[in-house]
């Protein structure tokens, strides 16, 4: 497979912060499907789920065309967790199990690098990957990289790692292992002790590791080369709900960067795919071909546009 992505399954009941909800939304790593999925067709779900996995999300997997190869069945159940948003953004997640179930999960949610390498090979371009700055996959790259030598690494970092000083170090020495990875304003003004956007950047472009940098409602910034290429956000219809933009836009700028595209193209790109995520909850129901030639084209009409800056 051209595209791997690594991360969790959860499902999610949503309370808004004006107390609507909506219940059973998919969530975690499958927007990082759904982001590349509109420009690509080959790319693989590797996760931990349980045998209620099909229940919530076989309906979306066999709409795209997803392979179940890279899932591994060793749950006791999907992780579903309740998300409650504030005025300011998230405010809470908690799993519907109680504490005691999630901390099993935890426990056996881990990503085996070895399952990674598995379904790794010469025609691997691009690995995203959800994990914590402390996970082993970090200290084994090089058996991943074995079976795919041209396979790039991105890693969209956890808000919680960037928001506490003590794991900075163990952060900022990840970053050096990767290829690629994301963060977003506040987590990167956490993270370098920023207090500007423009600080952050010369951070990021003084760190030297390319970085999707995503501003919010704003856009996108992809930093790399000594270069920080702007591009702003967009929408395509009724914007519904904001949830997994971040992981479809990170997942959506692996594929430019590892494409080939130029910097701007790259940031519009992920940009358009987190406009589709906006126009239902969980992620977009199918990138058909209709779907993909009509994102194209919002692609090719930015160009022109920005490369005239």
């Amino acid at each position: 497979m051209k595209y791997l992505v690594v991360g969790p399954t959860i499902i999610n009941d949503i309370i808004f912060a004006d107390q609507s909800r909506k219940d059973q939304v998919l969530g975690g790593s499958i927007f990082c499907v759904a982001g590349i999925k509109l420009w690509c067709d080959d790319c693989l779900y590797l996760s931990n789920v349980g045998e209620d996995f099909d229940r919530f999300y076989g309906d979306w997997m066999r709409a795209n065309g997803c392979s179940a190869a890279g899932l591994r069945y060793i749950l006791p159940h999907t992780w579903y967790t309740t998300l409650t948003y504030g005025d300011q953004g998230l405010h809470s997640e908690v799993s519907i199990y109680g504490p005691e179930e999630e901390a099993l999960l935890e426990t056996l949610d881990t990503i085996d690098p070895a399952h990674i390498a598995a379904h790794c090979g010469e025609d691997t371009r691009g690995i995203y990957v959800e994990a914590s700055e402390s996970d082993p996959l970090w200290d084994r790259l090089d058996e991943v990289r074995a079976g795919g030598k041209q396979a790039k690494f991105m890693w969209e970092i956890p808000t919680s790692a960037t928001m506490d000083p003590a794991r900075a170090p163990r952060v900022l020495e990840t970053i050096r292992k990767v290829d690629i990875y994301s963060l977003n304003l506040p987590e990167a003004m956490s993270l370098f002790q920023a207090d500007s956007e423009e600080a952050a950047i010369q951070a990021i472009l003084e760190l030297g590791t390319p970085c999707f940098f995503r501003v919010g409602k704003r856009g996108s910034y992809m930093i790399q080369d000594g270069k920080a290429a702007f591009e702003p956000s967009l929408t395509v219809g009724p914007i519904v709900d904001a949830t997994g933009c971040g992981n479809v836009s990170t997942a959506a700028a692996l594929f430019g960067w590892c494409e080939g595209f130029p910097p701007h193209v790259t940031a519009r790109l992920a940009n358009i795919s987190a406009a589709y995520n906006l126009l239902q909850y969980g992620p977009y129901p199918a990138a058909t071909k209709q779907v993909r030639e009509e994102a194209m084209g919002l692609l090719n009409a930015g160009i022109g546009a920005s490369d005239g800056k």
